[in-house]
């Protein structure tokens, strides 16, 4: 017999059993796939909305929600070799985006769907607007520069992405740590405090309170004593 978890399709839930391998094959076979129907398009000798317009909407549509499920284990895995995986998973896809958003032979076959005024007319309201805003998204990409400026463009472009998925694994890995009394921390429910680790600080014991969000969300919505919110939220923004 099989399983409702056997017939779910990897990739169309999030699936906490992923792999370091597992998520850069993944992603590998994403940004193959991207590739695939880019040059697919930019090959096209008669561009319509039909081989040029909808085959980029649904790849969009198809891979974007493995590609966000994949990036999004490492906000949550315990794992760290899952999360560096899910890191370099998503700069991957992000680079591999912003070539395919560059790519001046794609470009062209759009805008030839643009130019034809008549073929425009045709399609309905809709899809008309899917053509334009593709078309947009492009030029907004970089596609109206000329190729020096282009190249800046996706220098640039590519160094903020790394900064980006730099900051955010910073921020992901970096823990905020906190001493408080069971005094401040009045509100919280006893089982908060169950193997909760303690120190001793001038004879007086305080509790490990640190900037995960177990820890984190508990402190910010039910302690009462405004000073402990103060200091859990600066913790949290300043790690």
């Amino acid at each position: 017999m099989v399983t409702r978890l056997q017939q779910v399709v990897k990739g169309a839930a999030l699936n906490f059993r992923r792999t370091p391998a597992e998520i850069s094959a993944a992603a590998a076979r994403l940004t193959a796939r991207e590739k695939q129907v880019h040059d697919k398009v930019a090959a096209q000798t008669q561009p319509t909305f039909a081989n040029t317009i909808a085959p980029l909407a649904r790849l969009e549509n198809a891979s974007g929600g493995e590609a966000a499920l994949i990036s999004f284990l490492q906000n949550v895995s315990t794992d760290k070799q899952v999360r560096d995986a899910s890191s370099e998973a998503e700069k991957a896809l992000a680079l591999s985006r912003m070539t395919s958003q560059m790519r001046s032979d794609v470009y062209g076959s759009v805008k030839k769907v643009l130019d034809d005024t008549q073929g425009l007319k045709e399609l309905a309201p809709e899809d008309r607007a899917l053509a334009e805003s593709m078309a947009r998204q492009y030029r907004r990409s970089g596609l109206g520069l000329s190729a020096d400026q282009r190249a800046k463009l996706e220098h640039t472009r590519k160094r903020l992405i790394e900064l980006g998925i730099e900051f955010s694994r910073n921020t992901n890995e970096a823990d905020g740590v906190e001493l408080f009394t069971r005094a401040e921390l009045a509100g919280l429910p006893d089982s908060y405090f169950c193997e909760r680790a303690t120190e001793t600080v001038d004879s007086v014991e305080k509790f490990v309170v640190t900037t995960k969000y177990p820890d984190l969300v508990p402190v910010m919505q039910m302690a009462k004593s405004e000073a402990t919110r103060r200091r859990m939220l600066l913790a949290e923004e300043t790690r």
